[in-house]
Formats: structure tokens, sequence, C-alpha cells
């Protein structure tokens, strides 16, 4: 995709002044993720190591963190920007990370295996609404048997991300849109996902930091700044 190409190399500034509203920087929302994703399938026992995609990767900025709480596990990473991945495989090449470019017009497995863990990362709110079904039919297509899916997103029921979203003028955010949650459970459903649970995330800025291990219990209230739906193939 031509626009994520041209601002490959400085993605992250253009969110900086965004997410520092929250106190926290960029590299806090890479890592939360990945760390509420180890912690779930810790507590669901699931094996390790695992086979991991890393859909809609960008320039990789979460995949050291994915290497840091999966050590072990076999990390492939797709995105349809060319610009990204080379700039994904400047800075994070070393961790024995597989990167891949695909054409978004007809997306294919380029990496010839089935995933134990797909991970999607505030990726749906740049695909036109038209593509997100076959998306996630793709995505079904590379889940192994008992294979779990995480859709992170921004949450359109939290008036300051609304807000936030809405003002934030970068050319690759133009076209994009917020994703709600019950569409996503929606739309995993009718591609043969089984929708395991939706929780809502990043509840406190950093000054109240105090106040976040109260954030497990609040996955139900639908306020916090983000969410993810976890999904499994149907049987």
């Amino acid at each position: 995709m031509a626009v994520f190409d041209e601002y490959a190399k400085d993605y992250e500034k253009g969110y900086e002044g965004t997410v520092n509203i929250s106190g926290f920087g960029t590299d806090h929302f890479y890592e939360y993720k990945v760390k509420e994703i180890r912690r779930v399938l810790s507590e669901k026992k699931h094996k390790m190591p695992l086979t991991i995609l890393d859909f809609g990767c960008g320039v990789g900025n979460v995949d050291p963190y994915i290497r840091k709480y999966f050590p072990d596990s076999k990390i492939c990473a797709m995105d349809v920007s060319a610009e990204s991945i080379n700039v994904a495989k400047e800075k994070y090449g070393e961790l024995g990370i597989t990167y891949a470019a695909v054409d978004e017009n007809g997306i294919e497995n380029p990496f010839g295996m089935l995933f134990d863990l797909v991970f999607v990362s505030c990726v749906f709110h740049h695909i036109p609404k038209e593509g997100h079904a076959g998306t996630l039919s793709f995505l079904r297509s590379c889940m192994a048997p008992d294979a779990l899916l995480f859709v992170f997103e921004h949450n359109p029921y939290n008036p300051a991300t609304r807000m936030i979203f809405n003002k934030h003028d970068k050319p690759i955010d133009k076209n994009a849109n917020m994703i709600y949650p019950r569409y996503i459970k929606k739309l995993m459903r009718s591609s043969g996902l089984r929708v395991e649970a939706l929780n809502y995330t990043v509840f406190f800025p950093k000054r109240l930091g105090l106040f976040m291990p109260l954030e497990r219990l609040m996955v139900a209230i639908p306020f916090g700044a983000q969410y993810y739906v976890m999904a499994k193939a149907a049987p």
C-alpha cells in the first residue's frame, strides 16, 4: 500500500503525541498486547512453543515483544507495505523473525505453514469495510487446529479514544474507520470462528498506574481505550 510505504521510516513520529496523552510511550502499547496474550495463554495452559503470525505487522514494532514473551516460538510477520517490511527486516531481522510483503489485492499465505496464534493489532480500521470478511476468512485459513486469533482495536465506546481518533490527521489514517466489537464478533462467526472472549483494556493513564492491576477485573466494562476479541476455529 503506497501511503504506508511513504511513511514507513517515520511511522512512530505521527503517533507519539497521541499516545503520550496517556503518559505512556508507544512501546507500552506494543508490549501490553503481547503481555496480555501471554497471560491468557498461560491461564489456558496452551501448548508451547507456538507458531505465531503477526498480520499487518507494519514496521514490526510489536515483534520484539512477541520474541520476548514467546522466546522459543516460530514467528512470521506479513504486511501489504513492502517498504514497511524492509524497515522491519532492518530493525528486527536479528530476532529470527521471518517477514514477507504480500499483495493487498490477493493476500496469500507466503510461509507454507499454519499458525497456533494469529495476532492482529489495530489493523482492521485501516482495511476498507468491503475487505473485512475476506481478511477474516484468510486469517481463518492460516490457523492450525486449536489455534487462537486475537484482534485488537481502538474502542469506539470510549469518548476520549473516539475524539483522538477523529482528530488525527496523519495521511495513513485518512480513510480509517473505528471498528465496533459487535461487528468484529459477527464477522468472526460468519468466517467459521468461535468467539471466546471480548475484553476491554487500557482504562488508566500512567499517573493512575496504582490502579492498573484492577484492569483485569474490568474487562467487561466497555470504556477501556482499546479492546480485543479472541476467537478459535469453530469445529
